[in-house]
């Protein structure tokens, strides 16, 4: 009699929804439930400090935005992106740059953690740049726009102009995606509420 396989399924599962949305908190409850999360903006940070990456922003951008590099070599990252989020092509120029890391990192986050049962994506523009098929689940995050407004408005260098400008590039209606969506959580309610979600969520994969 052949033997059954026992080997499991292992997860990708993707964390997206608007800026303000709380994907870092959502992400942050994830690890204390012992998961391994690829936070995109996180990762994105560090791409910026790359020497090509640097070099080729210098190279597309430095003749139209002024003092683009500091003194210290690094990109000003606050310059660049008042000047890409005026301009969809700019925009599209920046993206080109930075997203074929981004794809190098996520693919070696997946492949350096061959062992485990579900590894989790915090994708931002999951809908918007047509990566959901690439995901087995995914996990939607909204609230409502005051929230998500003050939630922004406490970062660094941020208004509500540029909030506005970036919430352009993102999708508001996702109706024509709701059948790919496994988990959609309104955040704005107590930590603990949003735990008991997650811990809900992640137990029944395996069950």
């Amino acid at each position: 009699m052949k033997q059954e396989s026992c080997v499991r399924k292992k997860f990708k599962i993707a964390i997206t929804g608007n800026i303000g949305t709380g994907k870092t908190t959502i992400s942050k409850i994830i690890v204390e439930l012992g998961f391994k999360v690829f936070q995109s903006d996180r990762e994105v940070e560090k791409i910026y400090l790359y020497n090509d990456v640097k070099l080729n922003i210098a190279l597309a951008f430095s003749d139209k935005i002024k003092n683009l590099k500091k003194p210290d070599g690094q990109i000003d990252k606050k310059l660049l992106s008042d000047h890409v989020f005026d301009n969809e092509s700019e925009l599209k120029k920046l993206e080109n740059i930075i997203y074929p890391e981004l794809n190098k990192q996520r693919k070696f986050f997946l492949e350096s953690n061959p062992n485990e049962k579900a590894l989790f994506f915090d994708i931002p523009l999951l809908f918007e740049k047509n990566l959901y098929n690439s995901y087995d689940k995914i996990i939607y995050l909204y609230t409502d726009e005051s929230t998500k407004k003050k939630r922004v408005l406490e970062r660094k260098n941020m208004t509500e102009e540029k909030i506005d400008k970036i919430l352009k590039n993102q999708i508001s209606d996702i109706s024509k995606f709701e059948k790919f969506i496994s988990l959609k959580i309104n955040t704005n309610c107590t930590r603990e509420h949003l735990k008991d979600k997650i811990e809900h969520f992640t137990n029944r994969l395996f069950t």
